[in-house]
C-alpha cells in the first residue's frame, strides 16, 4: 500500500476508530447508556465524547482526522488536476470547501469540556452541521468532476458507483435532517442521522485506496 492510500486508509480508520474507541469507554463508565446508536439514535456522536477520560481520546483523536481530512482534500484536488488537460474551477472549490467542512468540525470539537454547562453549545452545533454540510457539498462537487471530465472511466466502477451512491443518501439524508430540525421532530432520528452522516463521508474517503494505488509510495 502506497503513501496517498494509507492515508486515505487513515481518514477512514482515524475517524471511526475514535468514535468507536470513546463510546466503548464512555458506556463502559456508565456515563452513556449502551445501544445500537445507528438505529436507536439513543445519542449522538458528542455524548460519547465530553466526559473524562473518553473526551481526551475524542477531542485529540477527531481533530487529528480533520487535520488527515485536509491532507486529503489537497492530496485529491492534485490528482485530478494532474489528470486534467486544464484546470477546474469546480475540482478547486471541493478541495477549498473540504478543508473548510473539517476546521468547521476543529472548532466543534474544541470547544467540548467534560462539563456540559461550560461547553459553548452554539458554536459547537454549528460547526457540527457546517461540517456535515460542507463535507457533503466538497464530495458531490469532487464526484461531479471525476463525471463530467471522464475521469470515472480511470476509477473502478465500484470505486466511482461508491461515490455516487455515497453521496446520494447523505444528500437524503441531509435533507431529513433538516426537516426534522426544523420541524422539531424526533431527536432520535436527527441522532442515528448524525452517526450514518459521519461514516458515509468516512467512507467516501475511503474509496482514495482504489483509486491511488498506481501511485508509487
Amino acid at each position: 500500500m502506497n503513501l496517498p492510500q494509507r492515508l486515505a486508509l487513515l481518514c477512514f480508520l482515524v475517524s471511526q476508530g475514535i468514535i468507536l474507541i470513546s463510546y466503548v469507554i464512555s458506556f463502559q463508565l456508565g456515563h452513556v447508556e449502551t445501544c445500537n446508536p445507528f438505529f436507536q439514535g439513543c445519542l449522538n456522536i458528542t455524548d460519547a465524547g465530553i466526559q473524562s477520560p473518553e473526551g481526551f481520546w475524542f477531542r485529540g483523536g477527531m481533530i487529528s482526522a480533520c487535520a488527515l481530512f485536509c491532507v486529503w482534500w489537497a492530496y485529491n484536488h492534485q490528482w485530478i488536476k494532474e489528470q486534467l488537460p486544464s484546470p477546474s474551477n469546480i475540482n478547486h472549490a471541493s478541495a477549498v470547501i473540504g478543508v473548510l467542512g473539517a476546521i468547521c468540525l476543529i472548532i466543534a470539537t474544541a470547544v467540548l469540556v467534560p462539563d456540559r454547562k461550560d461547553i459553548d453549545w452554539t458554536i459547537h452545533v454549528a460547526g457540527a452541521v457546517f461540517f456535515f454540510i460542507l463535507s457533503f457539498v466538497a464530495q458531490a462537487m469532487n464526484t461531479y468532476v471525476l463525471h463530467k471530465s471522464g475521469l470515472k472511466s480511470q476509477l473502478s466502477s465500484f470505486s466511482y458507483k461508491s461515490k455516487l451512491y455515497n453521496v446520494i443518501i447523505q444528500g437524503i439524508m441531509i435533507a431529513v435532517f433538516l426537516v426534522v430540525e426544523f420541524t422539531k421532530g424526533s431527536e432520535f432520528i436527527i441522532n442515528a442521522i448524525e452517526w450514518w452522516l459521519a461514516l458515509l463521508i468516512a467512507l467516501y474517503f475511503l474509496t482514495g485506496v482504489l483509486d491511488w494505488k498506481d501511485k508509487s509510495a
